[in-house]
């Protein structure tokens, strides 16, 4: 643990003074969960990107408890996020506007938060089950425990415009939020502090000619820009490491990548999602999805070897990537 953390403030203070994604640096309590959930970088064996994706279960709301949302019950809508971990899952139904969890052996649901705004992907789930969520209307992200109470608030307003999605990096410390109206990034550095908060704003860039969502692993961000259609991969200190997709993906609107660094994105294509990683750079695969969800695809979540697929209208599909990736 105290490699781990030396680790961390090393590389915090390379970032300090070479960073050049837009940063706001903020100090908040370093939870246990994510050093024990963490994996540092090769400990994963590669993973070929010729994979078939099994459906497991449907999260369409028909069989589930109904949800109290003031008097009147409600049951699950159009589905435009999902987030997983530990057997539950937390998706923004933007019928109802409002963050829900669903535990996937009950079939229950709950409602965490009503939402002003519910048109985005952005949710994001650690393994402790403490959730973030974009605050579209006031121009924020919410940190939630598992029952939907507010630990914290990131709000930047001289950075942050209109947030649109959120991720982690780095081995659970590092926040990072894209800004849809300005096209950039921005990094929330959390360490274990006594006094609360603290930010630092270093000068932003921008990393794309539009920002539909981002994904991440310990040591990498990955952009989906639906305008270029393609999907840019940046390391933490906002250099270019590679671009994936051009010339090839149709309409992206969604992006997940694995433990092993494979990359999958929903573009609409019929035969499926586009699967690509810098180990297979310059070649790509097609995933087969259901028919019924093809043309309905609005997020995607990798949680261990299984893939969540937001599908609008049709739910959340659970469906395992086979070959999964593996301890080494």
């Amino acid at each position: 643990m105290s490699n781990f953390i030396s680790d961390k403030r090393d590389l915090s203070a390379r970032m300090a003074r070479n960073l050049k994604l837009p940063l706001v640096l903020t100090l908040l309590p370093l939870l246990h969960g994510c050093a024990a959930d963490a994996y540092m970088p090769g400990a994963f064996d590669s993973a070929d990107i010729e994979v078939v994706l099994n459906p497991v279960q449907v999260f369409d709301g028909a069989g589930s408890a109904s949800l109290d949302f003031g008097d009147q019950p409600q049951m699950l809508g159009y589905v435009s996020a999902v987030a997983a971990s530990g057997g539950y899952l937390f998706l923004i139904d933007s019928t109802t506007s409002s963050l829900l969890r669903i535990d996937s052996v009950s079939g229950e649901m709950l409602l965490l938060r009503a939402l002003r705004d519910a048109t985005t992907p952005g949710v994001y789930v650690r393994p402790d089950l403490v959730v973030y969520v974009v605050d579209r209307q006031n121009r924020a992200i919410i940190e939630l425990d598992e029952s939907g109470y507010e630990r914290h608030v990131f709000r930047e307003p001289g950075l942050v415009a209109m947030p649109v999605d959120v991720v982690m990096a780095d081995w659970g410390s590092s926040l990072i939020v894209a800004d849809e109206m300005t096209q950039r990034l921005v990094m929330f550095e959390s360490f274990s502090t006594l006094t609360g908060f603290l930010p630092h704003a270093l000068a932003p860039v921008r990393v794309a000619g539009s920002i539909a969502a981002i994904a991440a692993s310990e040591g990498s961000v990955f952009v989906l820009d639906s305008a270029a259609r393609e999907v840019t991969q940046l390391d933490l200190e906002g250099r270019l490491v590679a671009t994936y997709g051009e010339d090839t993906l149709m309409s992206p609107v969604a992006i997940a990548v694995d433990r092993c660094e494979r990359i999958f994105v929903a573009d609409g294509h019929p035969d499926g999602l586009f699967v690509t990683s810098q180990e297979f750079y310059g070649t790509s695969s097609r995933a087969a999805l259901p028919r019924e969800i093809v043309s309905t695809v609005t997020d995607l979540w990798i949680d261990g070897n299984d893939l969540y697929v937001a599908a609008g209208v049709s739910g959340v599909w659970m469906l395992s990537i086979e070959p999964g990736c593996f301890a080494r």
